[in-house]
């Protein structure tokens, strides 16, 4: 298994499908089988059963993940669940291999639409503002840089992400 951590708005899930073609293996995103499975999205599971919940819901999905794919599998993470302990251990403990994509943190606040003022109908429950987005973000910095491999994004494609992970990781040879 393959899983790629980072922050909201970092490129997980495009790049993690994209992976996952270039290589021909299964692709699965962690927050989107918890939104499947608990029939809530990610804020309303926030707002109404607070982090905590959440993040036992995370790890529980996280664990029947590992337990159920094959090797061949991609996985998205959602951006907290590197920086929870016990799923790192889960992921070690499973053999995955994991990679953080590393995003200029401008580039994040646009892509997930943080502005100076608070919005409560942003879907990223942890990010109500760009102050909160920073801190949040200085905060996991060193959770994703445990990862076996750090990618820098800036001015990739997501076609080209996958391509440098492959090759990083001995998938795929460079051409």
């Amino acid at each position: 298994m393959l899983v790629l951590t980072g922050f909201m708005g970092s490129g997980k899930t495009t790049t993690a499908r994209a992976l996952a073609e270039l290589l021909g293996w299964e692709f699965v995103d962690l927050d989107e089988q918890i939104e499947r499975d608990e029939h809530a999205s990610i804020r309303q599971l926030f707002r109404e059963r607070g982090e905590p919940a959440f993040r036992s819901i995370e790890h529980d999905a996280l664990r029947r993940c590992i337990a159920q794919t094959s090797g061949a599998t991609v996985l998205a993470l959602g951006g907290g669940a590197y920086a929870q302990a016990e799923n790192v251990e889960l992921l070690r403990a499973g053999g995955a291999r994991t990679v953080f994509l590393e995003t200029p943190i401008e580039e994040m606040l646009t892509r997930c639409g943080i502005d100076d003022v608070p919005d409560p109908e942003n879907p990223r429950p942890l990010a109500a503002d760009t102050a909160a987005f920073r801190k949040l973000y200085e905060q996991r910095l060193p959770s994703y840089r445990a990862a076996e491999l750090t990618v820098l994004t800036t001015g990739k494609t997501a076609e080209a992400i996958a391509r440098v992970i492959a090759e990083q990781l001995g998938f795929i040879t460079g051409r």
